[in-house]
C-alpha cells in the first residue's frame, strides 16, 4: 500500500459499556499508520439507544471520527448488517470488524499494513487471544495458542478481528436467521471465499479479550459446542445441499458421539489419578457428544440460541 486509504472499523455492542470503553481506549492508542485514515462505527444492538452522555463518553474515549447507529432488532447478524451497510454508505476502501470486549494491540494497524504488502488478498484475519477471567476456574483449560503459520490461506473468518476490502463482499449480508446461534460471520466469509476472495492469516495483528466467568462453566461450554456444531452443519447445508451436508455431518457425528462416550468412561478412571485431567477429559467428552447432536440438528436447520443471553459487563 502506498496511498492513504479509508478504513472503517465497526464494533457491534449489546449493553457492555465498561468493556466498550476499554475497547475505544485501545483504538485511541493505535500506532498511526500513513496507509489508513480511520473512521469508527458503533452499532448499538439494544431496545433503546445509548444516552447522549454515554455516546459522548465513547466518542471521547475513541479519539477518532465516530458514527453511532442503533439497531433495535436483537441478534448479532442484525447489528452486523446495520454496521456493514452504514460503513458501505461512507464509501471506504476497507472495513474492519472487532468485538466490543476486545483490546487492540497498539501495533494492530502496522501489522495489518505489513500483511497487505507481503500477501495481497481481499481479507485479512488477525489473532484474537482469549484469557479466562478466572485462571483457577474448575472448567477453565483454554490457553492462547496459534495453530497457523503467518500468511496461511483460510477458508473463512470471524468478525472478532478481520479487515476486508469492500469489493470482496459486494452484495453480501449476514444471515439474520442465525440470530442467536453464532456463526453468521463464518457463513458470511465462506460466501466471500466461495466466489473467489482470499483470506490471509495475520497472527501479529492481535486483539485480546477476557473470557467472562459465566462462559467458563461446564454447562455453558457444552451448550456452546452444540451451538457451534449446529451452525457449522447449517452452513454446510446452505453451501453443499442436504445430501452432501448430511453425509458429512452423520460421519462426524458418529465419531464424536462414540468418542465422547468412550472419553466419559475414561474420565471416571482418570479422576482417581489426576482430578484436573479427569475434569478436562470429562468436559471434552461432553462437548463431543453435544457437538454430535448439534451436527445432526443443524443439518435439519435447527440452530442453537447460545448468544441470546448477554455475558460480561
Amino acid at each position: 500500500m502506498s496511498n492513504s486509504q479509508r478504513l472503517i472499523i465497526a464494533v457491534c455492542t449489546r449493553a457492555r459499556k465498561n468493556m466498550l470503553l476499554a475497547c475505544m481506549n485501545s483504538i485511541s492508542q493505535l500506532v498511526p499508520h500513513h496507509d489508513f485514515e480511520i473512521t469508527l462505527i458503533i452499532c448499538d444492538n439494544n431496545s433503546k439507544p445509548m444516552t447522549s452522555k454515554d455516546q459522548e463518553e465513547i466518542k471521547a474515549a475513541a479519539n477518532v471520527p465516530l458514527n453511532y447507529v442503533h439497531e433495535v432488532q436483537a441478534g448479532i447478524p442484525f447489528a452486523r448488517n446495520t454496521a456493514l451497510n452504514t460503513a458501505r454508505s461512507l464509501n471506504p476502501d476497507w472495513i474492519a470488524f472487532i468485538d466490543d470486549d476486545e483490546i487492540l494491540d497498539p501495533q494492530w494497524l502496522v501489522e495489518m499494513s505489513k500483511a497487505m504488502d507481503k500477501w495481497p488478498a481481499e481479507i485479512y484475519h488477525g489473532w484474537t487471544q482469549s484469557t479466562p477471567e478466572d485462571l483457577n476456574a474448575p472448567w477453565s483449560f483454554h490457553r492462547p495458542r496459534n495453530k497457523r503459520q503467518p500468511g496461511t490461506i483460510m477458508e473463512t473468518a470471524g468478525t472478532d478481528n478481520v479487515l476486508f476490502s469492500v469489493e470482496a463482499v459486494t452484495d453480501l449480508n449476514f444471515d439474520e436467521t442465525m440470530r442467536f446461534s453464532g456463526g453468521s460471520d463464518i457463513d458470511f466469509f465462506y460466501r466471500a471465499t466461495d466466489r473467489g476472495a482470499k483470506i490471509v492469516w495475520v497472527p501479529d495483528a492481535i486483539t485480546r479479550e477476557i473470557t467472562p466467568a459465566s462462559r467458563l462453566t461446564f454447562g455453558y461450554q457444552v451448550r456452546r459446542s452444540y451451538s457451534v456444531a449446529s451452525a457449522q452443519a447449517y452452513i454446510s447445508r446452505k453451501r453443499f445441499g442436504l445430501q452432501k451436508a448430511s453425509k458429512k455431518a452423520i460421519l462426524k457425528a458418529i465419531g464424536r458421539f462414540f468418542g465422547g462416550i468412550a472419553g466419559g468412561v475414561g474420565s471416571s478412571f482418570l479422576f482417581l489419578i489426576n482430578q484436573r485431567k479427569g475434569r478436562k477429559l470429562l468436559l471434552s467428552s461432553a462437548k463431543k457428544i453435544a457437538s454430535a447432536i448439534g451436527l445432526v440438528r443443524g443439518t435439519n436447520m435447527n440452530l442453537g440460541q447460545i448468544y441470546q443471553k448477554i455475558d460480561g459487563s
